[in-house]
């Protein structure tokens, strides 16, 4: 019987938690007994609405309420009841109960797994984005990160703007963050991500003047008049990159006047 009400607890807490993009991002700072008094804090709270739903719907069916005619109703329980006193598997007196705790054991599980993705869902609708751009919304608005990760995961809900990644080795990428890092299990984010590049090139070793040599756009356009479908992206590490700034080419066309006169 304990068993009944513990698992499904633990279950439906795990289920949550490693299925919410904001629960995935926060475990992270959740050690050793605090990370399982947060599985099994939330598993309690998914079990209680389970056990509600679960008592509404023997309700229900005791009352005819899942009745095609007045006269014909369907109690389910008692069919399930005869099953578990047919196979022994509990007493007549305490069929009832375990009818009661596995239906909202069976409850509590689809809701841990559905209400996360539902929340999602939803949110794409909302917004008419996909679920790569949600991501990015939800952890930007709701969990606290590092300047560079913010920053990274604004420029993914901004479709429609360019940003300048400077590396470590001097090279310079232009384009639009189309990925950031996969949440895992124990929290947190991958530090690589992907851009879609507008045009690449590298920084002076000296001077630190900016020189780009590739124009992905030009070759895009190309391509996309010869009617070939372009999908590429480059990984980056966030570990790798020395500074992010919006890009806008009238600014770096004022930059690169100035640079051309001194």
């Amino acid at each position: 019987m304990g068993l009944l009400l513990i698992l499904p607890i633990l279950v439906s807490g795990y289920l949550f938690c490693s299925g919410s993009i904001y629960r995935q991002a926060t475990m992270s700072r959740y050690d050793g007994q605090l990370l399982y008094m947060l599985i099994a804090k939330t598993g309690i709270f998914i079990f209680a609405v389970g056990c509600a739903a679960s008592f509404g719907l023997i309700y229900a069916s005791k009352h005819g309420f899942f009745a095609s005619e007045p006269s014909k109703y369907i109690d389910y329980i008692k069919y399930f009841k005869g099953f578990l006193i047919h196979n022994q598997i509990t007493e007549a007196r305490e069929a009832p109960i375990w009818a009661f705790l596995v239906q909202a054991s069976a409850i509590s599980l689809v809701i841990a797994w559905l209400s996360p993705r539902l929340f999602t869902l939803l949110l794409m609708i909302r917004h008419r984005a996909l679920a790569p751009t949600i991501k990015g919304l939800i952890l930007a608005s709701k969990v606290p990160s590092r300047p560079l990760t913010r920053h990274l995961m604004r420029s993914m809900r901004d479709e429609n703007g360019l940003y300048m990644f400077s590396m470590e080795d001097r090279k310079v990428y232009v384009g639009r963050v189309s990925h950031i890092g996969d949440l895992h299990e124990a929290g947190g984010m991958d530090e690589d991500f992907e851009i879609v590049p507008t045009m690449s090139g590298y920084r002076d070793k000296d001077s630190l003047k900016v020189t780009y040599t590739t124009d992905y756009s030009a070759v895009t356009k190309e391509m996309t008049l010869k009617g070939r479908k372009i999908d590429f992206s480059i990984v980056l590490s966030q570990k790798n990159i020395v500074s992010m700034s919006p890009y806008e080419e009238e600014i770096w066309n004022q930059f690169k006047k100035r640079q051309q006169i001194s």
